[in-house]
């Protein structure tokens, strides 16, 4: 699994936007890009990856949970530079 740490840029690197996949079953997460988490693990991976992005802290779970139905399915984020899209 990507650890926090390293989803940050070095200081004046630039980032590019981070696309995001995540799984879902029955409504609940249970993979961010191929790979199994929990629930806790999807909103603290997610809102981390967001906030690298200049996106505010649980905007991208928000965003997340206004796209999900209770089926199973998997939704494409991309995060960049303060938003969200739906890919």
């Amino acid at each position: 699994m990507t650890a926090i740490a390293d989803i940050f840029p070095a200081e004046g690197e630039f980032l590019a936007p981070d696309e995001v996949v995540i799984t879902f079953d029955h409504g609940i997460p249970v993979a961010i890009d191929g790979e199994t988490v929990s629930v806790a693990e999807a909103r603290r991976m997610l809102s981390a990856r967001g906030e690298a992005q200049r996106i505010g802290r649980g905007e991208a779970c928000a965003a997340l949970e206004r796209r999900t139905g209770g089926g199973c399915a998997s939704v494409r984020l991309v995060l960049y530079d303060g938003r969200i899209t739906v890919a």
